[in-house]
């Protein structure tokens, strides 16, 4: 039994890469797959009985939930809350950056940079892991085209590890740095990587001592490269555009804080921009591009991290194109951070949290739970067709275009059957 069998053939895995550095034989190696995301490869020399792989793996055990797995992390910490969909808490908090510069090339409010700025600032840690854009750092061996961000380890924040990438990362070769290097980490992190690491840290000494904090982030769904690829040649109007780079969340100031862009850069300094108005709902919600093993995931607010950083999709918050973040801390220390913070930092209820993603855990438990709703059933039936045939041919705008027309046709119908449900329980 290994992870090539067990996961990877099921269309279960993630690409996260943390089996690769804990493989005691060295035998895996993460590479980009025919479906552009990442996958191990595994090469002779596998140990029989060796499960480590698989004990690592965030969707292997079916049965193994966040909530079991943080409970014996959290459930001892003072004051700490319990919610079904949020997981373990201590407070959760709205916050920006007043600086506007700041705020202005932060994903949201910039409370990502701001909380690694502060653990480094107090020496909670000595180094920070988180997104960087990678163009020309081609340290893989894959063609310079293929990727365009990695993870990178950072001594101070800059503005290339600020990054938000809807984009396939992997956590190889940092993990493999930790392993070699002894100092005190903090690491950003999607709920599914959160997950692998905390079954790493329970298998290794050394990244438990290490890793100090998981800063995670709420997800919906990751992408794979085609999905910035098929984005890059619409904006530009050509086919196998070459990219330099991508700015995944430009900020327009005369739109609302949803309506962001996709900022994408040619070697040739050519610019163009997606502003999501067409593409948001034919190219992110119909699930295209998206990977198979999202289809296994029910944690929207990464219950295994230390703390959770999302947008603030609320009604008074979506006007101010700058953005707002919401955060919800689980570490006592991060808690501390943000109690006295000088940024615009106010506590506030966990149904303003839960109402931000509302959207995005309703999405979730469709695909993950699906529904007795007959609308909903065929919404869904629709999604994962086209969630598959994009996996498998890159050229699928045709194929998505006429199913999306249906998704808009029957997500029409269920609104109004919502309204008259509403309706009749009101009155009736």
């Amino acid at each position: 039994m290994n992870v090539i069998k067990e996961v990877v053939k099921q269309n279960r895995c993630i690409g996260c890469g943390v089996c690769a550095p804990l493989c005691p034989a060295n035998v895996l190696d993460m590479k980009l797959s025919s479906f552009a995301n990442f996958t191990p490869i595994l090469s002779e020399g596998c140990i029989k009985g060796c499960d480590i792989c698989l004990k690592v793996c965030p969707f292997y055990d079916k049965e193994l939930e966040e909530n079991e797995l943080t409970k014996k992390l959290y459930q001892n910490t003072a004051n700490i809350k319990f919610d079904e969909d949020l997981g373990y808490f201590l407070n959760g908090y709205e916050f920006y950056n007043k600086d506007e510069k700041e705020r202005l090339k932060s994903a949201s409010g910039g409370a990502g940079s701001y909380v690694l700025k502060k653990l480094l600032e107090q020496n909670l840690v000595d180094k920070i892991i988180c997104v960087k854009s990678c163009r020309g750092s081609n340290s893989k061996g894959f063609n310079e085209s293929d990727f365009l961000f990695e993870f990178g380890v950072f001594d101070s924040l800059d503005d290339n590890s600020r990054s938000s990438a809807y984009y396939p990362l992997n956590l190889q070769e940092v993990l493999d740095y930790v392993l070699k290097n002894d100092f005190k980490y903090a690491i950003t992190a999607l709920p599914c990587f959160a997950k692998a690491l905390r079954l790493a840290m329970s298998k290794s000494a050394r990244l438990k001592n290490r890793i100090k904090f998981i800063i995670g982030l709420v997800c919906g769904q990751n992408k794979s490269a085609n999905f910035t690829q098929k984005l890059a040649n619409i904006a530009f109007d050509k086919k196998d555009i070459k990219l330099e780079s991508v700015n995944f969340r430009y900020k327009f100031a005369d739109k609302n804080a949803m309506q962001f862009g996709f900022k994408f850069s040619k070697n040739d300094d050519e610019i163009a921009f997606d502003d999501r108005n067409k593409s948001a709902f034919k190219w992110w919600s119909s699930r295209a591009f998206t990977p198979f093993a999202c289809n296994n995931c029910i944690d929207t607010f990464a219950k295994c991290a230390d703390v959770v950083l999302m947008d603030a999709w609320l009604e008074d918050k979506i006007a101010d194109y700058r953005g707002h973040s919401l955060v919800l801390v689980r570490s006592s220390i991060i808690d501390e951070i943000f109690k006295t913070s000088d940024e615009f930092c106010k506590s506030i209820d966990k149904s303003l949290i839960l109402r931000s993603q509302a959207g995005v855990m309703a999405n979730k438990k469709l695909v993950y739970y699906g529904s007795k709703n007959i609308i909903k059933k065929r919404i869904l039936a629709l999604k994962l067709e086209i969630q598959k045939y994009s996996n498998e041919h890159f050229d699928c705008d045709e194929f998505v275009e006429k199913r999306v027309k249906k998704i808009e046709k029957f997500a029409k119908m269920d609104a109004k059957f919502e309204t008259a449900k509403y309706l009749f329980k009101k009155y009736f």
